[in-house]
């Protein structure tokens, strides 16, 4: 089980690194092509105006996908790897914290 909790937690760095560059991606095509939508969402850079309320309106069109409905392929592509970036990472965070508890409980 510890193993599983290494391995985890490893991956994690490179998922996140990723998913950083995949969110550039998208926020420079939403700035470029899509300047309304990128303005609805708070005009959201990798820094600038990353405040929790425009970061949760990303997150949300991202989960939502409601990047398909600007028909965009290029969009489409970039936000559907950005998408699985974001959910792999947060299931992979939510193992590398509950596995240390499971060991505890375990071992």
């Amino acid at each position: 089980m510890k193993l599983i909790w290494v391995i985890t937690a490893m991956s994690l760095f490179p998922i996140t690194m990723l998913y950083f560059v995949a969110f550039k991606k998208v926020t420079a095509q939403l700035e470029s092509k899509h300047p309304e939508t990128w303005k609805s969402l708070g005009e959201i850079g990798f820094i600038k105006n990353n405040s929790i309320t425009n970061s949760n309106k990303v997150i949300m069109f991202l989960l939502k996908k409601e990047y398909q409905l600007l028909n965009d392929k290029e969009l489409d592509r970039q936000a559907n790897q950005c998408r699985a970036l974001l959910i792999s990472g947060f299931a992979l965070t939510l193992i590398a914290f509950v596995m240390p508890i499971l060991i505890g409980k375990y071992a």
